[in-house]
Protein backbone atom coordinates (compact mmCIF):
# COMPACT_ATOMS: atom_id res chain seq x y z
CA UNK A 1 0.00 0.00 0.00
CA UNK A 2 1.29 3.36 -1.16
CA UNK A 3 1.54 6.25 1.28
CA UNK A 4 -1.09 7.96 -0.49
CA UNK A 5 -3.16 5.31 -0.72
CA UNK A 6 -2.66 4.74 3.33
CA UNK A 7 -3.27 8.24 3.79
CA UNK A 8 -7.00 8.08 2.37
CA UNK A 9 -7.80 5.07 4.06
CA UNK A 10 -6.42 6.80 7.39
CA UNK A 11 -8.86 9.28 6.31
CA UNK A 12 -11.58 7.71 5.26
CA UNK A 13 -11.50 5.92 8.58
CA UNK A 14 -11.46 8.50 10.53
CA UNK A 15 -14.64 10.75 9.16
CA UNK A 16 -16.39 7.14 9.27
CA UNK A 17 -15.94 7.05 12.88
CA UNK A 18 -16.68 10.85 13.34
CA UNK A 19 -19.72 9.90 11.92
CA UNK A 20 -20.69 7.06 14.25
CA UNK A 21 -20.02 9.50 16.98
CA UNK A 22 -23.22 11.92 16.43
CA UNK A 23 -26.67 10.18 16.62
CA UNK A 24 -28.54 9.76 12.88
CA UNK A 25 -31.89 9.10 12.38
CA UNK A 26 -32.84 8.15 8.99
CA UNK A 27 -36.28 9.27 7.58
CA UNK A 28 -37.64 10.86 10.84
CA UNK A 29 -41.08 10.40 11.62
CA UNK A 30 -42.87 13.94 11.27
CA UNK A 31 -46.78 14.30 12.76
CA UNK A 32 -47.74 17.65 10.55
CA UNK A 33 -46.01 19.84 8.43
CA UNK A 34 -46.71 22.93 6.19
CA UNK A 35 -45.64 21.89 2.92
CA UNK A 36 -46.03 18.25 1.51
CA UNK A 37 -43.52 18.75 -1.10
CA UNK A 38 -40.40 19.33 1.39
CA UNK A 39 -39.42 16.15 3.24
CA UNK A 40 -36.90 15.92 6.21
CA UNK A 41 -34.47 13.10 4.87
CA UNK A 42 -31.93 12.53 7.21
CA UNK A 43 -31.12 14.19 11.44
CA UNK A 44 -27.68 13.92 12.39
CA UNK A 45 -26.55 15.30 15.64
CA UNK A 46 -22.98 16.22 16.21
CA UNK A 47 -20.78 18.01 19.20
CA UNK A 48 -21.32 20.65 17.03
CA UNK A 49 -24.51 21.03 14.95
CA UNK A 50 -28.36 19.57 14.43
CA UNK A 51 -27.87 18.75 10.62
CA UNK A 52 -31.24 18.41 9.00
CA UNK A 53 -30.25 17.08 5.18
CA UNK A 54 -33.61 18.17 3.19
CA UNK A 55 -35.26 17.53 -0.05
CA UNK A 56 -37.61 19.79 -1.99
CA UNK A 57 -39.41 18.41 -5.37
CA UNK A 58 -41.10 20.76 -7.52
CA UNK A 59 -44.64 19.80 -8.68
CA UNK A 60 -45.52 19.71 -12.32
CA UNK A 61 -46.43 22.87 -14.18
CA UNK A 62 -49.77 22.78 -15.13
CA UNK A 63 -48.64 24.76 -18.16
CA UNK A 64 -46.65 21.51 -19.49
CA UNK A 65 -49.28 19.25 -18.68
CA UNK A 66 -51.76 21.52 -21.01
CA UNK A 67 -49.69 22.81 -23.71
CA UNK A 68 -50.31 21.26 -27.48
CA UNK A 69 -47.01 22.41 -29.05
CA UNK A 70 -45.30 19.63 -27.20
CA UNK A 71 -47.85 16.87 -26.53
CA UNK A 72 -46.32 13.19 -28.09
CA UNK A 73 -42.68 14.68 -27.93
CA UNK A 74 -40.16 12.32 -26.06
CA UNK A 75 -39.12 13.08 -22.65
CA UNK A 76 -35.49 14.82 -23.86
CA UNK A 77 -37.10 16.92 -26.52
CA UNK A 78 -40.06 17.92 -23.83
CA UNK A 79 -38.81 22.13 -22.65
CA UNK A 80 -37.79 22.54 -19.10
CA UNK A 81 -40.77 25.07 -18.33
CA UNK A 82 -39.86 27.31 -15.02
CA UNK A 83 -42.19 27.15 -12.86
CA UNK A 84 -43.11 30.62 -11.06
CA UNK A 85 -41.62 29.09 -7.86
CA UNK A 86 -38.72 29.81 -6.11
CA UNK A 87 -37.11 28.72 -3.03
CA UNK A 88 -34.54 29.45 -0.25
CA UNK A 89 -34.38 28.87 3.47
CA UNK A 90 -35.26 31.68 5.53
CA UNK A 91 -32.12 32.12 7.71
CA UNK A 92 -34.56 33.03 10.82
CA UNK A 93 -35.59 29.23 10.70
CA UNK A 94 -35.19 27.80 14.03
CA UNK A 95 -35.85 24.50 15.78
CA UNK A 96 -38.03 24.07 19.32
CA UNK A 97 -38.96 21.77 21.45
CA UNK A 98 -42.77 21.35 21.17
CA UNK A 99 -44.66 23.58 24.11
CA UNK A 100 -41.44 25.72 24.96
CA UNK A 101 -40.85 28.95 22.37
CA UNK A 102 -38.48 30.43 25.35
CA UNK A 103 -35.96 28.35 24.35
CA UNK A 104 -34.87 28.04 20.25
CA UNK A 105 -32.06 26.33 18.19
CA UNK A 106 -30.89 29.10 15.57
CA UNK A 107 -30.05 28.26 11.74
CA UNK A 108 -26.17 28.73 11.67
CA UNK A 109 -25.93 27.60 8.11
CA UNK A 110 -26.91 26.02 5.05
CA UNK A 111 -25.79 24.26 2.05
CA UNK A 112 -26.90 23.84 -1.44
CA UNK A 113 -30.08 26.18 -0.63
CA UNK A 114 -29.92 29.99 -0.64
CA UNK A 115 -30.81 32.35 2.74
CA UNK A 116 -30.78 36.17 1.22
CA UNK A 117 -31.46 35.00 -2.25
CA UNK A 118 -34.08 33.07 -3.93
CA UNK A 119 -33.21 29.89 -6.31
CA UNK A 120 -35.59 29.50 -8.86
CA UNK A 121 -36.95 25.65 -9.86
CA UNK A 122 -38.61 24.06 -12.81
CA UNK A 123 -41.26 21.89 -13.34
CA UNK A 124 -40.34 18.66 -11.43
CA UNK A 125 -37.18 19.93 -10.38
CA UNK A 126 -35.60 18.11 -6.68
CA UNK A 127 -33.31 20.08 -4.74
CA UNK A 128 -31.70 18.17 -2.05
CA UNK A 129 -30.24 20.78 0.66
CA UNK A 130 -28.66 20.17 4.25
CA UNK A 131 -29.69 22.73 7.06
CA UNK A 132 -27.48 23.68 9.93
CA UNK A 133 -28.74 24.33 13.32
CA UNK A 134 -27.21 24.55 17.23
CA UNK A 135 -26.82 21.45 19.00
CA UNK A 136 -30.55 20.10 20.50
CA UNK A 137 -30.05 19.49 24.37
CA UNK A 138 -29.78 15.87 24.67
CA UNK A 139 -33.22 14.50 25.60
CA UNK A 140 -34.68 16.34 23.57
CA UNK A 141 -36.38 13.73 21.13
CA UNK A 142 -39.37 15.33 19.70
CA UNK A 143 -38.96 18.87 18.05
CA UNK A 144 -40.56 21.66 15.75
CA UNK A 145 -38.99 22.81 12.61
CA UNK A 146 -40.14 26.70 11.84
CA UNK A 147 -39.45 28.69 9.31
CA UNK A 148 -42.09 31.05 10.07
CA UNK A 149 -45.45 32.48 9.26
CA UNK A 150 -46.52 32.23 5.06
CA UNK A 151 -47.69 35.26 3.55
CA UNK A 152 -49.32 35.87 -0.18
CA UNK A 153 -46.14 35.27 -1.57
CA UNK A 154 -44.21 32.93 0.21
CA UNK A 155 -45.04 29.46 1.98
CA UNK A 156 -42.62 28.52 4.60
CA UNK A 157 -41.55 24.91 5.42
CA UNK A 158 -42.93 24.56 8.69
CA UNK A 159 -42.10 20.55 10.36
CA UNK A 160 -44.16 19.90 13.65
CA UNK A 161 -43.50 16.99 16.38
CA UNK A 162 -39.91 15.66 14.22
CA UNK A 163 -39.19 12.49 16.08
CA UNK A 164 -35.09 11.82 16.41
CA UNK A 165 -32.78 9.78 18.59
CA UNK A 166 -31.13 12.14 21.04
CA UNK A 167 -31.04 10.26 24.63
CA UNK A 168 -29.70 12.31 27.85
CA UNK A 169 -25.92 11.41 28.43
CA UNK A 170 -25.76 9.34 31.13
CA UNK A 171 -22.85 10.06 33.60
CA UNK A 172 -19.73 7.28 33.67
CA UNK A 173 -18.88 5.85 36.89
CA UNK A 174 -15.01 5.14 35.62
CA UNK A 175 -14.14 8.37 34.61
CA UNK A 176 -15.44 9.93 38.25
CA UNK A 177 -13.14 7.16 39.81
CA UNK A 178 -10.57 8.97 38.74
CA UNK A 179 -10.94 12.49 38.50
CA UNK A 180 -8.56 14.18 40.22
CA UNK A 181 -8.55 15.60 43.41
CA UNK A 182 -9.70 19.23 43.60
CA UNK A 183 -7.08 21.52 45.33
CA UNK A 184 -9.26 24.20 47.84
CA UNK A 185 -7.77 27.40 46.57
CA UNK A 186 -6.29 29.80 49.47
CA UNK A 187 -9.17 32.44 50.25
CA UNK A 188 -8.23 36.18 49.26
CA UNK A 189 -9.36 38.77 51.01
CA UNK A 190 -12.94 40.27 49.68
CA UNK A 191 -11.91 43.82 47.83
CA UNK A 192 -13.98 46.78 49.54
CA UNK A 193 -17.00 48.05 47.15
CA UNK A 194 -18.43 51.52 47.95
CA UNK A 195 -21.87 51.70 48.14
CA UNK A 196 -22.53 53.15 45.10
CA UNK A 197 -21.43 50.68 43.17
CA UNK A 198 -23.93 48.23 44.17
CA UNK A 199 -26.46 48.18 41.34
CA UNK A 200 -28.92 45.93 40.78
CA UNK A 201 -29.32 44.87 37.09
CA UNK A 202 -33.16 43.84 36.35
CA UNK A 203 -33.10 41.07 33.00
CA UNK A 204 -34.64 43.39 30.14
CA UNK A 205 -37.73 41.43 29.47
CA UNK A 206 -38.02 39.41 26.70
CA UNK A 207 -40.09 40.01 24.43
CA UNK A 208 -41.79 37.00 22.35
CA UNK A 209 -41.64 36.28 18.70
CA UNK A 210 -44.64 34.37 18.22
CA UNK A 211 -47.23 32.48 20.16
CA UNK A 212 -48.30 28.88 19.07
CA UNK A 213 -52.18 27.75 18.81
CA UNK A 214 -52.36 24.05 18.84
CA UNK A 215 -55.34 21.60 19.04
CA UNK A 216 -56.94 18.95 16.93
CA UNK A 217 -60.05 19.24 14.69
CA UNK A 218 -62.71 16.15 16.30
CA UNK A 219 -65.65 14.84 14.67
CA UNK A 220 -68.53 15.85 17.37
CA UNK A 221 -70.11 12.60 17.55
CA UNK A 222 -67.42 10.15 17.29
CA UNK A 223 -64.87 12.02 18.85
CA UNK A 224 -62.39 10.89 16.31
CA UNK A 225 -59.44 13.18 14.64
CA UNK A 226 -60.36 13.72 11.30
CA UNK A 227 -58.71 16.06 8.31
CA UNK A 228 -58.83 19.63 7.95
CA UNK A 229 -57.84 22.97 6.67
CA UNK A 230 -57.40 25.68 8.90
CA UNK A 231 -57.71 28.95 7.14
CA UNK A 232 -56.43 32.23 9.40
CA UNK A 233 -56.27 36.29 8.38
CA UNK A 234 -53.08 38.39 9.30
CA UNK A 235 -52.39 41.72 8.34
CA UNK A 236 -55.25 41.29 5.33
CA UNK A 237 -53.26 37.73 4.34
CA UNK A 238 -55.52 34.72 4.11
CA UNK A 239 -53.15 32.08 5.24
CA UNK A 240 -53.85 28.39 5.16
CA UNK A 241 -52.83 25.45 7.23
CA UNK A 242 -54.17 21.55 6.35
CA UNK A 243 -53.84 18.50 8.56
CA UNK A 244 -54.81 15.13 7.52
CA UNK A 245 -54.15 13.70 11.19
CA UNK A 246 -56.62 16.50 12.56
CA UNK A 247 -53.67 17.98 15.00
CA UNK A 248 -52.08 21.67 14.02
CA UNK A 249 -49.81 24.08 15.20
CA UNK A 250 -49.69 27.71 14.05
CA UNK A 251 -47.45 30.56 15.08
CA UNK A 252 -48.98 34.00 14.91
CA UNK A 253 -48.25 37.38 15.85
CA UNK A 254 -48.49 38.06 19.43
CA UNK A 255 -49.55 41.49 19.25
CA UNK A 256 -52.40 41.05 16.25
CA UNK A 257 -55.73 39.92 16.25
CA UNK A 258 -56.80 36.65 14.67
CA UNK A 259 -59.73 34.74 12.85
CA UNK A 260 -59.98 31.66 12.48
CA UNK A 261 -61.77 29.11 9.98
CA UNK A 262 -61.96 25.76 10.20
CA UNK A 263 -63.50 23.30 7.35
CA UNK A 264 -63.20 19.63 6.99
CA UNK A 265 -64.88 17.51 4.28
CA UNK A 266 -68.35 16.34 4.93
CA UNK A 267 -68.78 18.57 7.79
CA UNK A 268 -70.24 22.30 8.86
CA UNK A 269 -67.01 24.56 9.38
CA UNK A 270 -66.66 26.64 12.34
CA UNK A 271 -64.93 29.85 13.54
CA UNK A 272 -63.21 31.41 16.61
CA UNK A 273 -61.28 34.42 17.27
CA UNK A 274 -58.46 35.13 19.08
CA UNK A 275 -56.42 38.11 20.16
CA UNK A 276 -53.14 36.98 22.52
CA UNK A 277 -52.69 40.47 23.24
CA UNK A 278 -55.74 40.58 25.53
CA UNK A 279 -55.02 37.16 27.12
CA UNK A 280 -53.73 36.42 30.53
CA UNK A 281 -52.39 33.49 28.29
CA UNK A 282 -48.86 33.44 27.36
CA UNK A 283 -46.81 31.31 24.87
CA UNK A 284 -49.11 29.09 23.66
CA UNK A 285 -52.69 28.14 23.21
CA UNK A 286 -54.92 24.72 23.07
CA UNK A 287 -57.87 24.95 20.72
CA UNK A 288 -60.06 21.70 20.18
CA UNK A 289 -62.66 22.07 17.76
CA UNK A 290 -65.38 19.64 17.14
CA UNK A 291 -67.15 20.08 13.80
CA UNK A 292 -70.61 18.41 13.51
CA UNK A 293 -71.04 15.97 10.19
CA UNK A 294 -73.51 17.04 7.41
CA UNK A 295 -75.89 14.05 7.65
CA UNK A 296 -79.99 14.01 7.68
CA UNK A 297 -81.81 15.13 10.29
CA UNK A 298 -78.79 16.92 12.34
CA UNK A 299 -79.61 19.99 13.69
CA UNK A 300 -76.81 22.81 13.25
CA UNK A 301 -76.76 26.39 15.26
CA UNK A 302 -75.84 29.15 13.95
CA UNK A 303 -74.55 31.04 16.39
CA UNK A 304 -73.41 34.17 15.07
CA UNK A 305 -76.78 35.50 13.93
CA UNK A 306 -78.29 38.63 14.82
CA UNK A 307 -81.40 40.83 14.56
CA UNK A 308 -82.57 44.38 15.53
CA UNK A 309 -84.75 44.09 18.85
CA UNK A 310 -88.16 42.68 18.32
CA UNK A 311 -87.15 42.57 14.59
CA UNK A 312 -86.54 40.30 12.09
CA UNK A 313 -84.55 42.90 9.78
CA UNK A 314 -80.83 41.11 9.71
CA UNK A 315 -77.59 43.08 11.05
CA UNK A 316 -74.54 42.77 8.95
CA UNK A 317 -72.73 41.13 11.98
CA UNK A 318 -74.56 38.08 10.70
CA UNK A 319 -72.94 38.20 7.03
CA UNK A 320 -69.98 36.19 8.02
CA UNK A 321 -71.83 33.46 9.40
CA UNK A 322 -74.86 33.13 6.55
CA UNK A 323 -71.70 33.63 3.83
CA UNK A 324 -70.28 30.26 5.39
CA UNK A 325 -73.75 28.49 5.25
CA UNK A 326 -74.00 29.17 1.60
CA UNK A 327 -70.65 28.25 1.04
CA UNK A 328 -71.20 24.76 2.60
CA UNK A 329 -74.43 24.38 0.29
CA UNK A 330 -72.83 25.53 -2.47
CA UNK A 331 -70.12 22.77 -2.06
CA UNK A 332 -72.67 20.36 -1.17
CA UNK A 333 -75.45 20.94 -4.21
CA UNK A 334 -77.41 17.59 -2.98
CA UNK A 335 -78.19 18.84 0.28
CA UNK A 336 -81.41 20.75 0.98
CA UNK A 337 -82.37 22.30 4.73
CA UNK A 338 -85.00 23.69 6.85
CA UNK A 339 -83.82 26.63 8.40
CA UNK A 340 -85.58 27.25 12.18
CA UNK A 341 -86.40 30.26 14.17
CA UNK A 342 -86.84 30.33 18.03
CA UNK A 343 -87.55 32.95 20.48
CA UNK A 344 -87.63 32.74 24.52
CA UNK A 345 -91.13 32.69 26.58
CA UNK A 346 -91.55 36.88 26.93
CA UNK A 347 -94.28 38.06 25.41
CA UNK A 348 -97.30 37.40 23.28
CA UNK A 349 -97.13 33.72 22.26
CA UNK A 350 -98.47 34.05 18.68
CA UNK A 351 -96.36 37.06 18.02
CA UNK A 352 -93.41 35.02 18.91
CA UNK A 353 -94.23 32.46 16.40
CA UNK A 354 -95.13 35.26 13.66
CA UNK A 355 -91.53 36.95 14.49
CA UNK A 356 -89.31 33.70 14.57
CA UNK A 357 -90.95 32.67 11.05
CA UNK A 358 -90.61 35.95 9.86
CA UNK A 359 -86.30 35.66 10.65
CA UNK A 360 -86.02 32.30 9.51
CA UNK A 361 -87.36 33.88 5.72
CA UNK A 362 -85.08 36.85 6.65
CA UNK A 363 -81.88 33.99 6.57
CA UNK A 364 -83.66 32.25 3.73
CA UNK A 365 -83.42 35.22 1.75
CA UNK A 366 -80.54 36.07 2.53
CA UNK A 367 -79.01 32.53 1.29
CA UNK A 368 -80.96 32.99 -1.99
CA UNK A 369 -79.35 36.44 -2.90
CA UNK A 370 -76.26 34.63 -2.37
CA UNK A 371 -77.18 32.18 -5.19
CA UNK A 372 -78.83 29.09 -2.98
CA UNK A 373 -82.08 27.93 -5.13
CA UNK A 374 -85.07 28.87 -3.48
CA UNK A 375 -86.22 24.88 -3.51
CA UNK A 376 -83.78 23.94 -1.47
CA UNK A 377 -84.73 26.06 1.55
CA UNK A 378 -87.56 26.11 4.00
CA UNK A 379 -88.32 28.34 6.37
CA UNK A 380 -89.97 27.73 9.73
CA UNK A 381 -90.61 29.88 13.49
CA UNK A 382 -91.38 27.57 16.25
CA UNK A 383 -91.63 30.65 19.22
CA UNK A 384 -91.09 29.70 22.19
CA UNK A 385 -92.10 26.01 21.50
CA UNK A 386 -88.60 23.91 21.80
CA UNK A 387 -86.61 26.00 24.56
CA UNK A 388 -82.52 24.89 25.09
CA UNK A 389 -83.06 25.85 28.92
CA UNK A 390 -85.89 26.88 31.91
CA UNK A 391 -86.29 30.57 30.26
CA UNK A 392 -85.77 31.34 34.39
CA UNK A 393 -83.14 33.67 33.95
CA UNK A 394 -81.79 36.25 31.30
CA UNK A 395 -79.00 33.79 30.37
CA UNK A 396 -81.45 30.96 29.72
CA UNK A 397 -83.50 32.76 27.39
CA UNK A 398 -80.48 34.10 25.56
CA UNK A 399 -79.78 30.66 24.70
CA UNK A 400 -83.51 29.91 23.78
CA UNK A 401 -83.12 32.87 21.32
CA UNK A 402 -81.78 31.37 18.50
CA UNK A 403 -81.34 30.43 14.32
CA UNK A 404 -80.59 26.80 13.73
CA UNK A 405 -80.56 24.91 10.36
CA UNK A 406 -81.60 21.46 9.96
CA UNK A 407 -80.77 18.72 6.95
CA UNK A 408 -83.83 17.32 5.75
CA UNK A 409 -81.84 15.57 2.35
CA UNK A 410 -78.81 14.54 0.94
CA UNK A 411 -79.63 13.22 -2.45
CA UNK A 412 -77.51 10.61 -4.05
CA UNK A 413 -74.75 11.81 -6.21
CA UNK A 414 -76.14 10.69 -9.77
Amino acid sequence: MTYKSLFAFTCATVLSLTATFGQITENPRVEEQSAPYVKIKRVELTDEYTIIYMRFVERESPSKKLSPNFRGLPDFQQPNIPSTSSIGLDPEARLYKPGEIDKKFKLIRAKDIPLEMRKEVYSGDTVNFVAYFERLSPGIEIFDFYEGRSTKETMTWNFYGVHIKNPLKKNSKSTAKVAPKTVKPVAKPPLEKKPQEKIEEKPAPVEEEFVMVKGTVYDSKTKNPIPAQITYFEKGDSLQFKSSSGNYRIGIDPKANYDFRVLAKGYYGANFSLAPADSSTKGSYAKDIYLIPLAVGETIALPNIYFETSKFTLLTESYDELNRLSEMMKENPNIKIRVEGHTDNVGDFDKNLELSANRAASVKKYLTSRGISEDRIEAKGFGATKPLAKNGSEEERKKNRRVEFVITQIKAVE
